[in-house]
């Protein structure tokens, strides 16, 4: 039996933002910490404090293309909120 230890998901959101951003150094300077930062997070020797994990969240999200919670003015309501939906689920 190997001794593999799955990725934590700091280091996995770690590693797609430095994709997304074109490498390592790239994160280090948006994200302003020292490269040895983010190495010893990507080696699972750390994890990043709070806000900048939330940061490094927040540049994934943005590079996917998933919208934000606030959305397009004209979006159309939630289907059990919109005008004549059914309230069956509340029996």
């Amino acid at each position: 039996m190997g001794s593999f230890v799955a990725p934590s998901v700091y280091s996995r959101a770690v590693r797609k933002a430095a994709e997304l951003l074109g490498g390592r150094e790239k994160l280090s300077r948006t994200l302003q910490v020292p490269l040895a930062e983010i190495e010893k997070w990507l080696a699972d020797k750390g994890k990043p404090p709070r806000e900048i994990f939330l940061r490094v969240v927040d540049l994934i999200i943005d590079d996917n293309g998933v919208p934000d919670a606030s959305g397009p003015d004209d979006a159309p309501p939630a289907k059990d909120c919109a005008p004549g939906a059914s309230p069956a689920w509340l029996d």
